[in-house]
């Protein structure tokens, strides 16, 4: 082979060597996998995801109960519309109730009980990659160990459960609002846990967080701490859901939600 020969030949193999090589080589390019999503953080962690609409456009929220204590129909739209009219999504599904029997004779249950109740029935769970959040709401036959006056926690970022007993002894005193009316308030209170309210994930755009809890000071907000206990609905209560202050509802809309 001539030595012109020799030439082209090397220069060919080199020129095809790069090309190979920049074709296999992507280390250099951006990471573009999926973030997975954490389940079982804090409420309010995921604030953003519950208000804004540009990652999750759909909101799922899957609704277990232990039989007997079924969530009222009248409960679940008031909760459907307030999330309606607070979340960024183009879509907001309440799954149908589906019926559970956990193993419970104590007639109370612990957080750690709750959680465990969630990792036994839990179905749904958000997706890398997907544009659907996927939220979970148990309703229980016992009351709150830690606390028998509670009617309802936020115990993990999309996570909520609600002590059916006390709901019912609330309901049922002379004179005392409907159950639909308790439901609903619980319902709504719980889920702005998880939105971020009061300061817990969704920051406070003035000062209106309570000192010790994630609540809203505002006297009449459906935020402040009293509402989430048996107390508020046999002292104060008025008839009618309590909206949301001013001042929580501009804290939605500062971290992306109406």
């Amino acid at each position: 082979m001539t030595l012109y020969k020799r030439i082209i030949v090397l220069l060919i193999s080199c020129s095809l060597g790069l090309v190979l090589y920049s074709c296999s080589d992507s280390s250099t390019g951006p990471d573009t996998d999926p973030v997975e999503f954490n389940h079982q953080v804090a409420p309010g962690d995921s604030a953003e995801a519950f208000l804004q609409g540009d990652q999750y456009t759909t909101l799922q929220v899957e609704i277990d109960y232990v039989e007997g204590y079924e969530p009222t129909q009248e409960a679940l739209n008031s909760l459907r519309t307030f999330l309606q009219e607070r979340l960024n999504k183009q879509n907001i599904i309440l799954s149908d109730p589906t019926a559970i029997n956990p193993d419970n004779n104590s007639g109370s249950y612990s957080s750690s009980e709750v959680r465990s109740i969630e990792e036994l029935y839990r179905d749904n769970f958000t997706e890398a990659g997907s544009s659907t959040l996927h939220a979970y709401f148990v309703y229980l036959d016992g009351e709150y160990e830690q606390n028998s006056n509670v009617l309802g926690i936020a115990y993990y970022n999309t996570s909520v459960a609600f002590f059916g007993q006390t709901i019912q002894d609330v309901s049922s005193g002379v004179g005392a609002p409907s159950k639909q009316k308790i439901e609903g308030t619980v319902f709504r209170h719980e889920f702005g846990h998880n939105m971020g309210l009061v300061g817990n994930g969704t920051p406070t755009q003035s000062d209106h967080k309570t000192a010790n809890s994630a609540h809203c000071t505002a006297d009449e907000c459906l935020m402040k701490p009293a509402v989430e206990t048996g107390n508020f609905f046999t002292n104060t209560f008025g008839g009618e859901i309590p909206p949301l202050d001013p001042q929580c509802i501009t804290d939605l809309q500062a971290n992306g939600g109406k």
